[in-house]
């Protein structure tokens, strides 16, 4: 890489410290972080400027702390990394340095954001794109030339989330729930209801979710909102099973979180999901919309509770997420700068 790459630095508010996209730049400590103004006068001049374009703005989540970002970026010269293009390429898009985009959304997502023909003068203008999954692949293959598509993973941090020793089997087994983006919620409270009906108090059920997401779930779930991230490794480790019915996926933090913790999966095969979880034992893959299948998978994994298979479970969980350390992700990143600094 012969000239300095920056990269736009926006922290997602409901991840935890050491979980984000975000993360990879710790370990690309050559690149210069851009972030947004943070002195309350540099604040106010970007939010007045963020009212003032916005007839201008994208149909997407796009705060003035984005567009502070957005604009930074726009005017530097140096090569640019775009960590979220969803939220942060927009105006920066028409910029005339080389830039590299990750998006993370699913494809049905990007489709409901604009329609195909403003894609097509949006995407086409970064260099290169970095998706996540090979689910991304063909939405953006109609924009633009195979060799500026680079599937790079999302990455994890397999040191703050890992396991700790052998599990406590004799409190009630813990079946547990993180996030709320893309979640199946219907098959969600379909498998908590046979759950608490079978089992009753012999099972713990626990949802650490947003406060808005938490309502209307079933009332024998413990719903756990806004907790340290100290807290969420525990409950990782403790699990017995981490469930996660999901609509659709590219990458997911809790996916990945959960299996570097060495702890078993169900979570529904869709989007990138496989790519992540492999054909290993570590993950069990249920139909889309399949409440009885996931429940089922669930109870698989709760009798195993304790035995060598739950044990060769939990190795097979954290081997795979080994797969995905981010000083690996940030050297296939660094291939993706490499071409940036030749254009």
């Amino acid at each position: 890489m012969s000239r300095t790459v920056i990269a736009s630095v926006v922290r997602v508010p409901w991840h935890s410290t050491h979980g984000g996209y975000d993360q990879l730049l710790d370990h690309l400590p050559e690149v210069h972080r851009v972030t947004a103004p943070i002195g309350l006068l540099t604040r106010r001049v970007a939010s007045a400027a963020h009212q003032l374009a916005r007839p201008w703005h994208p149909p997407s989540f796009y705060p003035a702390e984005h567009f502070a970002t957005d604009l930074r970026i726009l005017a530097s010269r140096h090569p640019a990394h775009v960590l979220y293009g969803e939220e942060q390429f927009w105006f920066s898009r028409h910029r005339h340095v080389p830039t590299a985009v990750t998006y993370h959304q699913p494809p049905e997502n990007l489709t409901m954001l604009m329609p195909h023909a403003a894609w097509k003068k949006v995407a086409s203008r970064a260099n290169h794109v970095i998706v996540v999954s090979p689910s991304q692949r063909d939405f953006f293959a109609r924009h633009l030339a195979e060799e500026r598509i680079h599937l790079v993973p999302h990455g994890v941090d397999t040191d703050t989330f890992s396991p700790l020793g052998t599990p406590d089997f004799s409190a009630p087994p813990l079946v547990l729930t993180v996030g709320w983006w893309l979640r199946d919620w219907d098959v969600l409270d379909a498998v908590h209801d046979r759950l608490h009906h079978r089992y009753g108090r012999q099972i713990r059920l626990a949802l650490v979710t947003r406060r808005d997401a938490a309502q209307n779930r079933h009332p024998a779930i413990r719903v756990l909102e806004g907790i340290g991230e100290a807290e969420l490794v525990s409950l990782y480790r403790a699990a017995t099973v981490v469930l996660l019915p999901l609509l659709g996926a590219t990458a997911n933090n809790a996916l990945l979180e959960a299996l570097a913790c060495g702890t078993p999966v169900v979570a529904t095969d869709v989007g990138g999901v496989r790519h992540y979880t492999g054909n290993g034992p570590g993950a069990v893959l249920t139909p889309p919309g399949d409440s009885l299948a996931a429940a089922e998978a669930t109870e698989v994994l709760l009798a195993e509770a304790g035995t060598a298979c739950h044990t060769a479970r939990r190795t097979a969980a954290r081997d795979r997420a080994q797969e995905f350390t981010w000083p690996h992700v940030a050297h296939q990143v660094r291939e993706v700068y490499r071409l940036l600094g030749e254009e």
